[in-house]
């Protein structure tokens, strides 16, 4: 308020009108919440209402509160239903009040409802021992429009091995986990890991559902190393092994020398008995 000549003169209000954003995404049938920010600017405040047009058929906007002094906001609360037509609008709103008039633009954009969810990438080692923990690692990605709930799943050789359950996940959200296997009472062989996930009620695209982790070998549990085989048993031509054999050469040579010094000993004995004997010179001179 002024002052001029002596009387009190009002100034006019002046405000502006902003949104919280400027485009809007929403899935047929949904629901969705822009904020309308009414600031003075100058000038004394006064009454200013809010409004909306070019709302496509069977959408509703509602303003909380539908007016009030600037400064203020107001909560657009904008629900579209299974009638509303696909497609991109302009939703023009307005602020009336003190003779002036503010507009602001909302690029209003209607898609339909679409449940896509996806096993982006998935693997797992090559190799485990029976009996130990293998983990699975596992990327799912949302496509839909929705937040959705899903299961996620693991399987060797088609039996499931392992499962997990992720909760609302977001639109063009993604989410990186891992399958815990357990592979106590497996046998030993080579498995195939499949990671899938269920398709949600609605999805239409199953083809991204499944995809091929690897595959992995289970081998038995090793036990201690067996004791190296002796050089003679292994046929080996180490230096242990010459020098053993030429020890049993030795004790060989040795012990047909003894039997022959035996056998040379015992006949020398019986030649010095014959040639002592009387009865053997009788019979000498009686045959000369």
């Amino acid at each position: 308020m002024q002052e001029r000549n002596g009387h009190a003169r009002t100034c006019p209000m002046n405000f502006s009108l902003s949104l919280s954003q400027a485009n809007l995404i929403q899935v047929q049938g949904s629901t969705s919440l822009v904020q309308a920010f009414v600031s003075l600017t100058s000038g004394n405040s006064a009454q200013v209402t809010v409004s909306a047009q070019g709302i496509p058929a069977a959408t509703e906007i509602l303003f909380a509160p539908t007016s009030g002094r600037p400064s203020f906001a107001t909560a657009m609360t904008i629900a579209s239903s299974a009638g509303t037509p696909l497609g991109q609008f302009n939703i023009t709103i307005l602020a009336t009040g003190g003779g002036l008039q503010k507009s602001a633009t909302l690029s209003f954009q209607v898609v339909p409802i679409v449940h896509n969810v996806a096993v982006v990438s998935a693997s797992v080692q090559g190799t485990a021992i029976v009996g130990s923990v293998v983990l699975i690692n596992a990327t799912v990605a949302n496509y839909g429009s929705l937040a959705e709930d899903l299961e996620l799943r693991a399987s060797a050789n088609s039996t499931l091995v392992s499962d997990q359950v992720v909760s609302k996940l977001a639109p063009t959200a993604t989410y990186i986990g891992q399958l815990v296997w357990n592979t106590t009472g497996f046998s030993p062989g080579t498995y195939a890991i499949i990671v899938a996930v269920p398709p949600i009620q609605g999805e239409k695209s199953l083809s991204d559902n499944i995809r091929e982790a690897g595959q992995i070998l289970l081998t038995q549990s090793q036990g201690p190393p067996p004791a190296s085989p002796s050089p003679a048993a292994s046929g080996g031509n180490g230096p242990a092994f010459i020098y053993g054999r030429q020890l049993a050469i030795v004790a060989g040579i040795a012990e047909a020398a003894i039997v022959f010094l035996i056998v040379l000993r015992r006949n020398r004995k019986s030649s010095t008995r014959n040639s002592s004997d009387p009865r053997s010179s009788r019979h000498s001179v009686s045959d000369s």
